[in-house]
């Protein structure tokens, strides 16, 4: 099988795993949920949805609250998966700023906290560890979507339905210190 049919077989869990990370910044507040990472997640202000059906291809939402729009789970409840998210994860007083592919689960246009290293060696690894450090909170929230999808696969899919549908009626954007 070639690289590419492989990776289209496989697409379906990374837009999942951006849904599940969606609904979780949304209901959870982003929490990782690991012992220990008081870090949070957040979709931010750029979303791609795509479809194979339907006369619309793909949709791009941009700037604003694009998560919260009624367009996005419009979108959403009518087939289209997120294909393309713009994520932000804090944690203490860092903060890492990127766009993250279903298909691939590629990170790209990184921002990274502050490097506070002076001389130009100190600098390089201040990064390397902060580029270390964004992956790591991104893999602990990945192997909690693992964990939940592999224990209880339904479970999950009738969430992640459910909180569409309080989309659609505008409830699903209601964090839970907000309720």
């Amino acid at each position: 099988m070639k690289p590419m049919e492989l990776l289209e077989q496989g697409r379906f869990l990374g837009e999942e795993f951006l849904l599940w990370l969606w609904m979780c910044s949304q209901t959870e507040g982003g929490a990782s949920g690991a012992d220990g990472d008081g870090s949070a997640c957040f979709v931010d202000d750029a979303i791609q949805l795509v479809s194979e059906r339907g006369e619309v291809k793909e949709i791009s939402l941009r700037k604003g609250s694009p998560s919260d729009s009624r367009e996005a789970f419009e979108a959403l409840s009518r087939g289209m998966r997120p294909a393309r998210v713009k994520l932000r994860i804090l944690s203490g007083d860092m903060e890492w700023v990127f766009s993250l592919a279903a298909a691939t689960l590629d990170m790209g246009t990184l921002k990274l906290p502050p490097s506070t290293g002076k001389a130009p060696q100190d600098r390089l690894h201040d990064r390397l560890y902060l580029l270390e450090e964004g992956a790591g909170h991104l893999e602990r929230r990945l192997q909690r979507f693992l964990r939940r999808r592999a224990e209880a696969p339904e479970a999950l899919q009738t969430s992640m339905k459910e909180w569409v549908r309080a989309g659609l009626t505008g409830v699903a954007g209601e964090a839970p210190w907000e309720a």
